[in-house]
């Protein structure tokens, strides 16, 4: 029994050992806002002076050489999306004017580094469904303040509705906005939100399991799933040969997905503001 010990004591030792001594992958995440979701008559990413902050941004992200470049759209439909073959229309000059920023940011990368595919890695989430479900519940129940202003203890208010990121992104630079967006301080507060304002809403009695039990705790654990789903279409479409790999995606998303990968021995992290800078503006609380 005491060489059984010994044995597999060895054994995981030379394991982890091993994992250790794997060359780990970078992962260089980038948060964003939707790019076409924005109203173009106040705000165009196809302006002279945002294609400038773009260009750079892209050059940031082309100079990390990441091997496989990683945007929000899911694979499973791409008999619908058509992706691939959009991306080779790309590649050919094409769809340049398009505004999202899979094509203005992944696939301007995965082009300049003549990547012959882009990676789709998205997954359906019922984010809606649970949350017209809690604004149902907080009208039916006069609990408005704790969804709209996150008003009840222990619930955070994240910077991007305290600082009105609209606001902020009209004065300044777009690179200078995403550089803020992939702050600490504003991903920990939209994180914090998700963890601690949905699930104290909602019948959270534990006692008496009704058909509005912890509502917002099912929201939560949703944004959850979709987030492990999205990372772990990730790691499906990697051989382990890659010396670096680089997701878009938007910046809610962030937080969850970092944090998976960080906890996985087979890859490194690199701090967004390590390789895209710190953000100049001032945090307001």
């Amino acid at each position: 029994m005491k060489k059984l010990g010994i044995l597999l004591f060895s054994f995981l030792v030379l394991h982890f050992s091993a994992v250790a001594q794997t060359k780990k992958i970078n992962v260089y995440l980038l948060g964003t806002f939707h790019f076409n979701q924005v109203d173009t008559l106040t705000y165009d990413v196809n302006d002279e002076k945002h294609q400038e902050s773009i260009k750079k941004l892209a050059k940031m992200v082309t100079g990390l050489k990441p091997d496989k470049v990683f945007v929000e759209r899911m694979p499973e439909w791409e008999y619908k999306n058509k992706m691939d073959s959009s991306y080779q229309e790309y590649r050919n000059g094409k769809l340049r004017k398009m505004r999202n920023e899979i094509w203005q940011v992944g696939a301007r990368v995965a082009a300049a580094l003549n990547h012959p595919h882009i990676y789709q890695c998205d997954h359906p989430g019922m984010y809606g469904v649970y949350y017209q479900k809690l604004a149902n519940y907080i009208k039916a129940h006069n609990e408005q303040d704790k969804l709209v202003k996150k008003n009840g203890l222990g619930m955070t208010v994240p910077l991007t509705t305290l600082m009105k990121s609209d606001s902020v992104r009209s004065t300044v630079d777009l690179l200078e906005y995403l550089r803020w967006l992939n702050s600490a301080a504003v991903q920990q507060s939209s994180q914090a939100h998700y963890i601690n304002v949905y699930p104290q809403i909602g019948n959270t009695n534990v006692f008496s399991r009704e058909a509005d039990y912890f509502l917002g705790a099912d929201l939560t654990a949703d944004w959850y799933r979709r987030n492990i789903f999205i990372y772990s279409k990730i790691l499906a479409q990697l051989d382990y040969k890659e010396n670096a790999i680089f997701l878009v995606i938007g910046n809610d998303h962030i937080p969850i997905i970092k944090q998976l990968f960080k906890d996985n021995p087979y890859f490194n992290v690199v701090e967004t503001e390590k390789w895209l800078g710190q953000t100049k503006i001032k945090t307001k609380f």
